[in-house]
C-alpha cells in the first residue's frame, strides 16, 4: 500500500490516497472512504474498536494454549533421558572390488543386495551374504558420486561428473553388457550428487 495525491476514486475529493488492490484490481481512496469500505462488512453493534479488542483477546489465549503445550523447557526434558550407552559395532563383511575412494551405496529392499559407486568410474551391484559381484557397470567418467536401487530391485540409478542421471537394468544373465542398456533419464549442468528412487522404478529423483 502505496501513499500518493490526487482524487479519491471513491468522493473524488484531492486528499492523500492510499493505493490499494481489491481482487488485483488498483484503487485509490483517500483516508475516510478506505475506513468507510472498511466498516461496510461490520455486523450490527460491531465496531473496529470492539473487533481490535476481540483479536487481542484471541492472540492472549493463543499464547495460554501454546504455553500449556510448551510448559518445560527442552534442556529440562533432556536432563530426564538416560545416556545412550556406548555403541557395539563390529565388522561382519569386507566387500573388495574398487580400485578407489567409494563415494556412495544403498541397500536393496530385500537387504541383501547393495550396489556401491566409486572414485574409480565404476557401479557394482554386490551379493552382501557370499560378498560375490553380481554386476559391475563402468561409466564414462571418473568420480560416480551418486547410486541407488530400485524398489524393484531390478535396476539401479547412478551419476556423477557426467552431469547424467543414467538407470541400468539388471539382468539375470552375468555376461550381458549393463553398459549397454544403460539409459540417461536427466541432464544437468553440473555434476549429479545424490539420486534415489521414489516409491517406483519409474521415478528417481537427484540432485546436482
Amino acid at each position: 500500500m502505496a501513499a500518493t495525491f490526487g482524487p479519491c476514486d471513491s468522493c473524488s475529493k484531492a486528499s492523500p490516497l492510499m493505493n490499494i488492490y481489491i481482487k488485483s484490481e488498483a484503487i485509490n481512496y483517500c483516508s475516510f472512504c478506505v475506513e468507510m469500505m472498511a466498516c461496510q462488512g461490520l455486523q450490527k453493534g460491531e465496531t473496529l474498536a470492539s473487533l481490535k479488542k476481540e483479536s487481542e483477546n484471541l492472540k492472549k489465549k493463543l499464547e495460554e494454549e501454546r504455553g500449556k503445550l510448551n510448559d518445560i523447557e527442552l534442556h529440562q526434558v533432556a536432563e530426564k533421558v538416560e545416556a545412550v550407552a556406548a555403541l557395539s559395532l563390529k565388522t561382519r563383511r569386507v566387500l573388495k572390488g574398487h580400485g578407489n575412494k567409494v563415494l556412495c551405496m544403498d541397500w536393496c529392499k530385500d537387504k541383501r543386495r547393495l550396489v556401491s559407486s566409486s572414485q574409480d568410474g565404476k557401479v557394482i551391484v554386490w551379493d552382501a551374504f557370499t560378498l560375490n559381484k553380481e554386476h559391475g557397470v563402468t561409466l564414462p567418467c571418473t568420480w560416480v558420486m551418486a547410486c541407488a536401487y530400485a524398489p524393484s530391485g531390478c535396476a539401479v540409478a547412478c551419476g556423477g561428473l557426467d552431469n547424467k542421471c543414467s538407470v541400468v537394468p539388471l539382468s539375470l544373465d552375468r555376461n550381458e553388457n549393463l553398459a549397454a542398456k544403460k539409459k540417461s533419464v536427466a541432464m544437468h549442468t553440473n555434476y549429479v550428487s545424490g539420486c534415489s528412487f521414489t516409491n517406483s522404478d519409474m521415478q528417481v529423483s537427484n540432485e546436482q
